[in-house]
């Protein structure tokens, strides 16, 4: 893996990419996307764990408790 971070500005815009000896003659990929601050990490972070908060929320008034469940098949395949 090779990896570059800049900021980028109006004198460089266009980055040379150098590509190592051992990926020649093999696909490369490359992608380019902004790289979040500490601050933005941060909020996304807490939205993530505010929505898992939420779903938790929802999904435990569904909870059904069945340690005392006991199944039995003769009841089960009664067809009287």
């Amino acid at each position: 893996m090779y990896r570059q971070i800049f900021i980028p500005n109006e004198q460089n815009n266009n980055i040379p990419f150098v590509i190592p000896r051992e990926w020649y003659g093999q696909p490369v990929e490359i992608i380019a996307f902004p790289v979040c601050n500490a601050d933005e990490q941060s909020q996304q972070n807490s939205a993530v764990q505010e929505r898992r908060k939420k779903r938790e929320e929802l999904l435990n008034r569904y909870v059904i408790d069945l340690s005392n469940f006991k199944f039995n098949r003769d009841e089960a395949n009664n067809y009287d």
